[in-house]
């Protein structure tokens, strides 16, 4: 049986993982839970609603939704819904890049925020509704007589069933099933000259299918079952799960009707999530690594000047490069990329000398790496910090 972290590094693990690491103003009180309270507190806090926006909020300020995105992140409330809605983003990518229009996209998070947590089927119904996504996947182009069939594709490919679990035929048949299906300004309205009412066969089922039935019948399907049990092994838990992994969390979304927090507290309490071998095994995007290393450094918001680096990394939430979502693993690790991690690294380092000992505490808890320990010895408190955040085991979760 594998070895399985334990104690404070469990519940750091466990917070990078689900959330974005521990910070200066929660650690005592996570570290107190132990692991098993840990991820109670965690699935219990899906429940929470997400803070009411400031009065003077405005979604068109460039770069607003952005950054109060990233400091609700930073503050740690309700931390794994944060990282769904995070997860569901790249899942269900679409991109104001294309839409340019922040309000659809920030009303698109606050869908991922709510149904993130429920059952998948009727999160998929909410992307379906979802102007942003209709917009994007050129839905309002879906016609009766002339069917678009870009959202019928991505949702079988990219968002429910994988490559080489739907056909042509399918994608066809699904397209017309959801004609009709469109946006005016900033809301769904469905069309009834516009929809296909002929009958349609799609996976097996046979009659006048429109797209709430198709939607059930997608999601009903093991196929489903397992893709997503997959993606939330890879994203969870670790990069390469085995097949029973995979079969174990499918059984649980059939069993449950597709409920993703059921899959996610037997995916935290399976020994492979705790495992040494997959501790620190993967790589942190953009926008994690600098979330992360805001809160271990005690930087109350996101500074203006993070997202020129995390841009330079790769990643801008709400402008994914492709409906394929963002790189993932090594992917992120390219030269330019880990260029800007070690400037960050330096400068968090220079701005934050005084707490490089929390720092150290916090990101690695009781686990500091030999090699950096030695590393450390002669090091002031800039260098600490920056050494500490420019590590290879700090770019790994």
């Amino acid at each position: 049986m594998a070895k399985l972290i334990e104690g404070k590094a469990a519940v750091g693990h466990l917070l990078r993982r689900a959330g974005f690491g521990v910070s200066t103003h929660d650690a005592r009180g996570w570290y107190q839970l132990g692991y098993k309270g840990a991820v109670q507190r965690l699935l219990d806090e899906l429940d929470t609603a997400a803070p009411e926006l400031p009065d003077n909020f405005d979604p068109y300020l460039p770069g607003a939704i952005q950054q109060i995105w990233l400091d609700r992140m930073i503050a740690g409330e309700s931390m794994l819904a944060e990282k769904l809605a995070f997860f569901w983003h790249g899942h269900f990518a679409s991109s104001d890049s294309k839409i340019k229009e922040p309000q659809l996209m920030w009303t698109q998070y606050r869908m991922f925020r709510e149904k993130g947590h429920g059952r998948f089927a009727d999160l998929v119904a909410g992307v379906s509704r979802d102007v942003a996504m209709i917009r994007f996947l050129d839905g309002n182009a879906n016609r009766k007589g002339a069917a678009n069939e870009n959202y019928g594709r991505e949702l079988q490919e990219l968002f429910t069933l994988g490559i080489g679990n739907y056909s042509e035929q399918d994608i066809r048949e699904i397209a017309r099933a959801f004609t009709g299906w469109g946006s005016r300004r900033h809301n769904y309205v469905f069309t009834r000259e516009f929809h296909d009412d002929g009958e349609k066969t799609i996976h097996g089922k046979t009659g006048k299918l429109g797209g709430d039935d198709v939607i059930e019948i997608l999601t009903s399907l093991p196929a489903c079952h397992r893709f997503i049990a997959a993606k939330l092994l890879r994203y969870f838990s670790h990069p390469a799960p085995t097949k029973a992994e995979i079969d174990e969390i499918a059984t649980v979304l059939k069993a449950t009707k597709g409920d993703i927090r059921s899959a996610l507290f037997v995916i935290f309490y399976s020994p492979a999530f705790r495992a040494e071998d997959h501790y620190r095994s993967l790589v942190k995007g953009p926008v994690d690594l600098v979330v992360g290393a805001m809160r271990a450094t005690g930087e109350p918001t996101m500074p203006l000047w993070a997202h020129g680096s995390m841009e330079r990394m790769g990643q801008i939430l709400f402008r994914p490069p492709s409906v394929k979502g963002w790189a993932s693993g090594s992917g992120w690790l390219n030269s330019a990329g880990v260029v800007e991690r070690m400037k960050l690294a330096q400068r968090l380092g220079e701005a934050h000398a005084d707490v490089a000992p929390r720092v150290l505490s916090l990101c690695f808890q009781d686990d500091l790496p030999d090699s950096l320990r030695a590393r450390l010895e002669s090091a002031d408190g800039a260098a600490r910090v920056a050494l500490a955040l420019a590590s290879p085991e700090y770019q790994l979760s």
